[in-house]
């Protein structure tokens, strides 16, 4: 939960900030222009994500309860082994998607979502239908409205929201995947509702490299974390508690 916490606070500083500005312009031509408006809009896409990890925690459950009846049928293993190496692998993956993730804020390599370009082409047309077609002119979007489209917003394809799923499919319970994706929801609250105060400040623009720099680093430190718990899953290094907290 921390590592995820982490990768929602600072990655969305170098990813969100700047990839989720043109969605605030489609939001604005809806009418979501007020405080309350935008809060439900960030509570919609909050509980996506949310639903979202639900799913995918029931994926990874599915993946487990497969594993351990394979292991109940084969001789010499235990379930643990095959529900901790699931896990250790899954968490490998997570980290190299974080790593490619970091070198792609930084421009160093192709950025993620260009693998989901026809889904991101699909969303753009759902999120183009829904803010092309007020009830009037110029009317502000009732809590309904402002809910649904945040609910919209959170399907979007992004890199940073693919690791925490991944993170959430290795929690292996539906209700962990989902308050998993919840904290890396929240996490990201304080980037998006602070970015139409930054839009203002007119240094704005240049601090975005050193935005991007800072998000690298913490999704490089997640990836860290998730690589280190992958391999402490499989037996290859220890785990690493903190009081009760197990970092890795």
């Amino acid at each position: 939960m921390i590592a995820v916490l982490v990768l929602g606070l600072t990655g969305s500083l170098g990813h969100c900030a700047t990839m989720c500005g043109g969605v605030s312009i489609l939001l604005a031509r809806r009418g979501v222009r007020h405080g309350w408006q935008w809060l439900l809009v960030q509570l919609g896409r909050v509980a996506s994500y949310s639903i979202l990890g639900v799913l995918a925690g029931w994926l990874g459950q599915g993946v487990v309860m497969s594993t351990m009846h394979t292991d109940h049928a084969s001789a010499g293993r235990s379930a643990f082994s095959g529900l901790g190496a699931w896990q250790g692998a899954l968490a490998l993956v997570t980290a190299v998607l974080a790593f490619y993730m970091a070198l792609a804020m930084l421009g160093r390599v192709p950025s993620p979502e260009l693998l989901f370009v026809r889904v991101t082409r699909l969303w753009g047309r759902l999120m183009r239908w829904l803010t092309l077609r007020p009830p009037q002119a110029g009317a502000p979007a009732g809590p309904l409205t402002a809910f649904g489209l945040g609910l919209a917003w959170g399907l979007l394809p992004c890199g940073l929201v693919l690791a925490a799923l991944l993170a959430a499919a290795a929690a292996g319970s539906p209700l962990l995947g989902g308050l998993t994706m919840l904290v890396f929801g929240l996490s990201t609250l304080p980037v998006i509702l602070g970015m139409g105060l930054l839009a203002r400040v007119p240094q704005w623009q240049t601090a975005v490299p050193h935005l991007r720099l800072v998000g690298a680093l913490a999704v490089v430190l997640f990836g860290v974390q998730m690589g280190l718990r992958g391999l402490a899953m499989w037996g290859w290094v220890e785990h690493l508690h903190l009081g009760s907290v197990m970092l890795w």
